[in-house]
Formats: C-alpha cells, structure tokens, sequence
C-alpha cells in the first residue's frame, strides 16, 4: 500500500543537521511505518532550501519549497502583525506532490494545520489524525483575570509585541487557525483520533465524518525505562513536577496559585520543578508579576527544556506529576509519565478523562482547582498504597495503550478499510 504522509516532520531527510531527531511521536510513528513491509512511504514536508523529488532507503521524500519567513524581515513584522498564517497558494505544489507519487491513501497529522486542506484538492482518500482541536482551545484560550490586554502592556513583551511575536499577536493567528481548522472539517471524509473528546469535537464539527480510534506512539526512549509505581521517598522534601510551555492555556498561573496554597496553608515540605520554562523567560516574568506570587518564594523551580535522558530523570527523581492545563486532548507528557509509572493530578479537561480513570489511573481536578490538587498532595503522605497502585496501574495501561505492534496495525487496518470503502 502506497502511503503519503504530509507532514511538519521531515523525518530523516535532514537527520545529520537535526540534533532533535526521533524525538516526536509522528517520528516514531514513521519509523515503524517505515519498517512496515506492506507500506510504501512517502513524506512530503516544507523545506527552505530544498524542493522536487527525493528516494532514500525506499522512502520517498518531497521536500517542497517554502519562502524563509527571514527573508523579507519587514513583510515577516507585517504579517505577524495581522496575524497571517499559510494561504491557500501552496495546494498547487502539493497536489504536483499527490500526482507524482500517486498513493492509495494520504496520511495528515493535524487538522488545524494547511495540509488539512488537502482533501478539496484531490480524490484520493484523506485520513487526518487529531491532535489538537484548536476551536475549543481557543474557547478558552485566555485564563482567568487574563486578557490580550495584559501582554500587550506588559514591558516585558515590548520587544516582542513590537516584533508582533508576543502572545496576543499569538492569540490573533490561533483564531485564524482555528478558523481554517472549521474550514477544513466541512470536507474531511475520514479523521482518527484517542479521545472520547476529539471523538465528540470531531461528530460536532462535522456529523458526517468517519471516526477512526487510534492511538498514539510515544518516544521510543519511554519503552525502555520504568518505575513501576514505586514510592520514592528518600526524603522530607515532596517532589512535584510538571512539564509546560509558553502557551497561556497551560496553567502556569495554577502551578504558582497552588504552590502559594501549600505554602501558606499547609505544612508539607516540597520542591516544584516545572520543565520546559526558564524563570527569565517573558511569560514566567509575566505571571509572577500578574498574580504577585514569585516562583522562589512558593519553592517552584523552572528548569527549561530537558532532553529525553534528562527528562526521564527529573521524572525518576518526583513522586507526583501535575498537569494544570486549562484545555488538551491527550498530552503526550501525562502519557510519558504513566508509562513511567508516575502518578499523576491532572484538570479533567478536553480527553484527560480518557487517559485518567480517577483515583485508578490517575487523579481528576476540576480546571484551576488549585484546592482540590492541594487535597491530593496532602493525601500523597497519608495514603502511599493508593498512589503506588495508581502508578502501576496507569503503567500498566499506558504500555497497553501505547503498544507500537497494535497502533501500527490498528493503522494499517484504518488504511484498508477506507481504500476499499
């Protein structure tokens, strides 16, 4: 079966200049997509340099060539400025894409992304696997007590809002996004996703698209490394972790509201350690300052971004993951920390209730329920069973939801099923 992935990953075409490579699940997916004797691949992916037809080791590659936004710097400030995103100008270059290659099946990864848009423009059939949603994201894009108005006249975005990179500029093109995501649905025949949520987006959306479940492969690193629910304590101090980024629905405000909570009202000893932000980043600055709560003195520490041995490490040295997003589908972390065999406290939001069975796989909080995640945290000294088992149990069904041999023949079999259709 031939197989055309459109895709941000140019996987291992550019494998000796990216030291990042393998990193991302749609890599891993590939790759055993790649090792896959019944699948014939081809990657088609934007490239700044590069353009035309490309075979390496049975896989086809089509770089297709994208203007670098660094080219005309002022038409870059221009455009963030309005919030532009991709127009509907490169569909010529993939369809040229489609026709030489000629699959039985187009594989898309995102529908919020321009290749969505691919289904209007060939009778091939489309198969767009979910990631994010971004219209109920953006329903609750902005937390509480927080507006495009707070980044805007924030001096610790002047350059940035200057540059129209800052997170209200952000907000403007996330909206158009989300718009071409509606787009998108009215003519998407076939979508897979893993969430009884993107499920419901996904019917809402558009009643009559064809739903597929199927999972998603994580990091292949997570395969080979466990804790296996064991409880952790060598010490007073409770470890907390979390992993975040600079996007403003992901909670950093109830990370510091409830480190302030525990500190003020309760007695227990702890070090937070959030991953993926540095303390003299923008949006952590920006937060401290709205809510009056600095991160030294709530014992939070922001770490930055940490590869994958240094991940797993901070994660092998805590004794409770949270996830305090506003809005998510499956994020890939509450996954990479159950696989682990780490307990985890996260918001019941978006498909967290897929991924979480409360207080058997995991622990459920209402959003911004900074009272209700102080309640688990006491708990954690007083009921050690209970989280250890927690912990192997979400192990336990992560590595079942998370099998590399059944997504890819799960896939496979979507593939089959809508060639024949």
């Amino acid at each position: 079966m031939k197989v055309l992935c459109f895709t941000n990953s140019s996987y291992k075409y550019n494998q000796s200049k990216n030291k990042y490579y393998g990193a991302g699940w749609i890599d891993s997916l590939l790759m055993l997509m790649e090792k896959n004797n019944s699948i014939q691949l081809g990657i088609s992916f934007f490239h700044e340099k590069d353009g035309g037809k490309v075979v390496r080791q049975n896989i086809t590659y089509y770089p297709t060539y994208k203007e670098p936004r660094k080219k005309n710097r002022l038409k870059t400030i221009w455009n963030d400025w309005k919030g532009e995103i991709e127009n509907n100008n490169i569909y010529d270059s993939l369809a040229l894409v489609v026709a030489d290659f000629k699959p039985d099946i187009i594989q898309v990864f995102g529908t919020e992304g321009v290749y969505a848009g691919i289904q209007k423009y060939t009778d091939t059939p489309v198969l767009v696997h979910i990631q994010g949603v971004l219209n109920p994201y953006y329903n609750t894009y902005f937390p509480i007590n927080q507006s495009k108005w707070n980044f805007l006249l924030n001096p610790n975005y002047l350059v940035d809002n200057i540059l129209g990179k800052g997170p209200s500029f952000s907000a403007k093109r996330f909206r158009k996004m989300a718009q071409r995501e509606e787009e998108h649905f009215k003519h998407l025949k076939y979508v897979s996703g893993r969430t009884a949520w993107d499920h419901l987006v996904a019917k809402i959306s558009n009643p009559d698209v064809e739903y597929f479940h199927v999972d998603e492969i994580l990091r292949p690193i997570f395969y080979e490394n466990e804790i296996a629910g064991a409880i952790r304590k060598k010490e007073d101090t409770l470890q907390l972790v979390s992993t975040i980024s600079p996007t403003i629905y992901k909670g950093i405000d109830v990370i510091l509201k409830t480190a302030k909570l525990l500190t003020d009202h309760t007695n227990i000893k702890f070090s937070w350690k959030v991953i993926g932000l540095d303390a003299s980043h923008p949006f952590t600055r920006h937060y401290e300052k709205s809510l009056k709560i600095f991160h030294k003195e709530v014992n939070v520490e922001f770490i930055g971004i940490r590869k994958s041995e240094a991940f797993i490490n901070q994660l092998k040295q805590s004794d409770i993951f949270i996830h305090p997003s506003y809005i998510d589908n499956s994020p890939n972390s509450v996954c990479e920390a159950q696989i682990l065999g780490l307990p985890v406290i996260a918001c019941n939001v978006g498909g967290l209730s897929t991924l979480i069975s409360d207080n058997e796989t995991g622990f459920l909080v209402p959003s911004n329920g900074i009272y209700e995640i102080v309640n688990c945290i006491k708990n954690y000294r007083d009921n050690l069973s209970l989280f250890k088992r927690v912990g192997e149990n979400a192990r336990e069904v992560a590595l079942k939801r998370h099998n590399k041999n059944k997504i890819i023949e799960e896939l496979i079999d979507v593939y089959k099923k809508i060639v024949i259709s």
